[in-house]
């Protein structure tokens, strides 16, 4: 006659697979974020490579990070939609979802022009991103790509990554390059293996269209980011073209002082806050993954990639005038 088992032994039972239940779980959710991050870390430097490939075709040029395509003052970026760097890298690389990170909880912001009519390349695009907000008009440039009336930018459909301005400017127009932004040759970066190229872009829109919210327009991903203010206290934004392009003085971000910019430029959106707010600087733990000028790729703590002694955004503005970055602490050249 078989023994059948009591409460007292079934609730062990039960007890124990509970108790290795509670110990596994934790495990497995850290071997799968793990594995995105890696994943994380391959599309960007897929990526990295795709841009210095761009770079080999275009007489060791980099890449400007986005352009107008009307390219005249007069006409403004919307007039043609806009040249990203991710569109005109695109033959190289030719995969538009790397371009997407596992990480990121928006799965990508859309496009800054495109159209619904499509879906956005069937793709879709986050919910409170505008769509259809550039309408082809009369200033549109013949020949500008579209669709149901509406410009498409030559850009990825969905985009989880920005680029580092000091490296690739936004050079968008005539008068940008008129107040001395330039695109630049890799061989002009002293320290190409430590000077970050490819950073991830925040899957927060307020953070990143803080500029244009009083427009009313809702997407902005064509933006580019530094980690460079005009001011010691690191309040006062540079954007590296036009008026500011000429700053005397740039200082280098101190963690410190701007590490609230993350939080604020969420629950208070203004056009006021350094570029660096529409970086997902937190996106694995304490930092994020970074695509550097050589082609590599590497995490890094994001303070650790602000310390004076080691850079890693660029020791000047190769992009504008070459200008020094001072640590706003010591006053002295930041080094790479």
């Amino acid at each position: 006659m078989k023994k059948a088992f009591t409460l007292i032994e079934l609730l062990v039972v039960i007890a124990i697979i509970a108790i290795l239940a509670a110990i596994l779980f934790p495990v497995f959710a850290q071997a799968k974020a793990a594995a995105k991050k890696t994943q994380d870390l391959s599309n960007i430097k897929q990526t990295a490579l795709g841009i210095l490939l761009y770079s080999g075709d275009s007489d060791d040029v980099l890449p400007s990070a986005y352009f107008h395509r009307a390219f005249s003052p007069a006409l403004g970026g919307t007039a043609g939609g806009y040249e990203h760097w991710s569109g005109v890298c695109q033959p190289y690389i030719k995969n538009v979802d790397m371009f997407v990170s596992p990480g990121d909880t928006l799965r990508g912001h859309g496009p800054t022009c495109f159209a619904s009519a499509n879906n956005n390349s069937g793709k879709g695009f986050p919910s409170g991103q505008q769509a259809d907000r550039c309408a082809v008009s009369g200033n549109t440039p013949p020949g500008t790509p579209s669709l149901g009336g509406f410009i498409i930018d030559n850009q990825v459909p969905r985009l989880s990554y920005t680029v580092n301005s000091a490296v690739m400017p936004r050079a968008r127009n005539i008068n940008d390059l008129n107040a001395g932004v330039k695109v630049i040759s890799q061989t002009v970066l002293p320290a190409v293996s430590s000077t970050i190229m490819i950073a991830g872009l925040t899957d927060n829109l307020e953070c990143l269209n803080g500029q244009s919210l009083g427009t009313g327009i809702r997407n902005s991903s064509h933006r580019s980011t530094n980690a460079v203010t005009r001011d010691a206290a690191n309040t006062q934004q540079y954007l590296g073209e036009n008026t500011d392009a000429a700053t005397a003085v740039l200082y280098a971000l101190n963690f410190g002082q701007i590490r609230n910019v993350f939080a604020n430029c969420k629950s208070n959106p203004a056009g006021t806050y350094p570029l660096i707010s529409y970086h997902s600087a937190f996106r694995w733990n304490e930092g994020d993954n970074y695509g550097m000028a050589d082609g590599s790729a590497k995490y890094s703590k994001f303070n650790a990639t602000l310390a004076p002694n080691r850079y890693m955004w660029g020791a000047q503005m190769y992009t504008v005038n070459n200008q020094n970055i001072l640590d706003p602490i010591s006053g002295l050249p930041v080094q790479l």
